[in-house]
């Protein structure tokens, strides 16, 4: 539960309801969470640990001897407890430790993708090559995960912009550069790939002079069955003339190219191939199934039975005879099933506004934050929210002389450069995605988008004569 204030800052009513609503309801999550965290800004931890002390306090003064009692009875239990502690964190060590060796030694580098003047294909053509990228190369025996610290391989898609000039970027480990250019030039035989200084490795962040507003966009308000719009939505799946074309793109890259000279804004979406697993649901404890198909199918299950009622309630029985056909449902269904079908990658999506203090201004990072906001469907299916790093410092005091804000700015930095969203040292959330919503959100723009911005290549690439003399 997230409080909302109308325009002139003024707590509604229906603020108050909701408040009301989440202290006499006796749940603690939305209680922790949506009240004290959402609306008055207190972190989970730091109430948690007030109302763990306060609670410690009056057990002290009814039990004089509590520590040492408390002391006592965790160091006679010891040997029952401190082995499986040993051994799990152990286990957790060693994990980090084989994965961050192996992660040390790979040979990254950053491919620029330069565009033509022309991109007549759609998006299918994006979603068709990044199928080339669902591979769990590297981690297939137990001994390549658990001994060599071995994980599959990850990639970035990027779209940066320097003062209003915009770059598409691909980042990826040396060793994979030939499929990644062979995915893009199969594809998109039109664009140049070459091999660029990484940005922002080079980049170094002056808090003295500079700004920045760090960002990463997540699913809400609904699970990762229920997808955002994409390129088959503005119809794009067609390939309509020119003049028709409406690239979901085309908003995003044009904020990106209106900023000044001073400002920049980069955008980053990790992803790698999906093997979330979940115990299946009415099988046996040991049984497991793939996390995004189960998903799908249960949420596309309860939609269904959403439609036709509940044949025991005689207030509902009435839908599984009149069979109502609404739109929600049938575009919700197949979209689902559409994306049952297609290659689901876990992704990890982030974003930072960056300008001098006398340019930085909340007009800028808040059209970044909601730079996503024209895919979204929030009514009856998903949206890409702002969500960590800089989004919760809303209350002063949440942050005392900005000292959590500089270490989030450093360690946002340092992510970003890592590219680390699924492995040490930084391991975030993510969410599921079809190969579909990634080619909607990062795909070569058509010539419909006219952001002067976009860095194009002059001329067009043609094969040379084959009588040509040798």
């Amino acid at each position: 539960m997230i409080q909302e204030y109308d325009q002139e800052g003024i707590v509604t009513s229906g603020d108050l309801r909701a408040s009301v609503g989440a202290l006499v309801s006796f749940n603690l999550h939305d209680l922790v969470d949506g009240y004290i965290g959402g609306y008055w800004g207190i972190s989970r931890c730091l109430f948690l640990s007030i109302l763990f002390w306060g609670i410690f306090s009056v057990m002290w003064d009814m039990v004089p001897s509590l520590p040492l009692f408390a002391f006592g009875w965790l160091l006679g239990t010891a040997p029952l407890w401190l082995p499986v502690a040993a051994l799990i964190t152990a286990w957790k060590v060693w994990i980090w430790y084989a994965r961050s060796g192996f992660l040390f030694t790979r040979d990254a580098m950053l491919l620029e993708v330069k565009m033509p003047r022309d991109v007549t294909r759609s998006p299918r053509a994006m979603e068709n090559a990044l199928s080339k990228l669902w591979t769990d190369s590297g981690e297939t025996t137990f001994l390549n995960r658990i001994w060599q610290g071995q994980v599959r391989p990850y990639f970035s898609l990027e779209i940066a912009s320097f003062g209003g000039q915009i770059h598409f970027y691909i980042w990826c480990w040396r060793a994979w550069r030939p499929t990644v250019e062979a995915m893009m030039y199969a594809y998109y035989p039109e664009v140049e790939m070459v091999e660029a200084e990484d940005y922002a490795s080079k980049f170094r962040f002056d808090p003295e002079t500079q700004d920045a507003f760090p960002t990463d966009w997540r699913y809400e308000p609904r699970n990762d069955a229920y997808p955002i719009k994409t390129y088959i939505d503005f119809e794009l799946d067609k390939d309509p003339k020119e003049e028709y074309k409406i690239d979901p793109l085309s908003e995003v890259l044009e904020r990106m190219g209106t900023l000044k000279p001073s400002e920049q804004m980069w955008i980053q979406i990790v992803i790698t191939m999906s093997r979330d697993k979940r115990r299946k649901k009415g099988g046996a404890f040991y049984q497991t199934e793939d996390r995004f198909e189960g998903l799908l199918k249960e949420t596309i299950d309860s939609i269904r039975k959403e439609t036709v009622g509940n044949p025991d309630d005689p207030h509902d029985k009435w839908r599984s005879y009149a069979r109502v056909p609404m739109h929600r449902y049938t575009e919700l269904i197949k979209s689902m099933d559409r994306n049952l079908g297609k290659h689901p990658f876990n992704v990890g999506m982030r974003g930072v506004y960056i300008a001098d203090s006398k340019d930085f201004s909340a007009q800028g990072y808040t059209g970044m934050r909601w730079i996503w906001r024209t895919l979204g469907n929030p009514q009856y299916m998903n949206q890409l929210r702002p969500r960590r790093w800089g989004n919760p410092f809303d209350w002063p005091w949440q942050d005392f002389n900005s000292m959590r804000w500089n270490l989030m700015v450093r360690r946002y930095f340092d992510t970003y450069r890592r590219r680390s969203h699924f492995y040490s040292p930084y391991i975030m959330p993510h969410n599921m995605m079809s190969t579909e919503v990634l080619a909607t959100i990062w795909h070569p723009p058509s010539a419909a988008v006219g952001t002067p911005g976009i860095a194009r290549i002059p001329a067009k690439k043609a094969e040379p004569p084959a009588n040509l003399p040798t």
